[in-house]
């Protein structure tokens, strides 16, 4: 079974919508992970007070690095372009050659720039309406609930509404 890596904008983003079920949908033949300090991250926002963390901590495991891959670490650009737990979900998912998800841009062009597998949340986007997860109208309400609940700009909607729904 491959393995999707999420980073912590992916995550909570889902949580936030209340709908971590669409990872299955859009991945069925994998198993999603968040890597130790995504995990932390999301503790530090649940004793905040903030609730999606727990949606998170129940349906999706913590994958840790091995040996090899935290050696792999200490490889990884140090100029603050890539955040420590982004860079370790890239680096899991290159050495297990798993797919890694993540919203941020520098991190879509270091994996590509690379050969990581990575999406982005448009990406996943378009994967779930290929599949047909959702009819154009609950897709369209999707993607309201990402801009209004997770304050993110999905560009280029009519694109993901109108390739796969016509």
């Amino acid at each position: 079974m491959r393995t999707v890596i999420l980073d912590c904008d992916i995550a909570s983003c889902l949580a936030k919508i209340n709908r971590i079920d669409l990872l299955g949908a859009a991945f069925p033949d994998c198993e999603a992970y968040i890597t130790e300090s995504v995990s932390i991250e999301l503790l530090r926002a649940s004793q905040a007070g903030f609730s999606f963390p727990n949606r998170i901590f129940e349906s999706i495991p913590v994958i840790s690095l091995n040996q090899d891959e935290r050696i792999m670490l200490q490889s990884m650009p140090k100029n603050g372009s890539i955040h420590f737990g982004e860079a370790e979900g890239v680096i899991i998912s290159k050495s297990r050659n798993g797919i890694f998800l993540t919203n941020d841009s520098r991190v879509v062009r270091h994996c590509l720039d690379n050969e990581i597998k990575v999406l982005d949340l448009r990406d996943i986007l378009l994967i779930l309406s290929k599949r047909r997860v959702l009819t154009r109208e609950e897709m369209k309400d999707l993607i309201q609930d990402i801009e209004d609940m997770d304050n993110t700009i999905i560009k280029d909607k009519s694109h993901i509404l109108d390739r796969f729904y016509l």
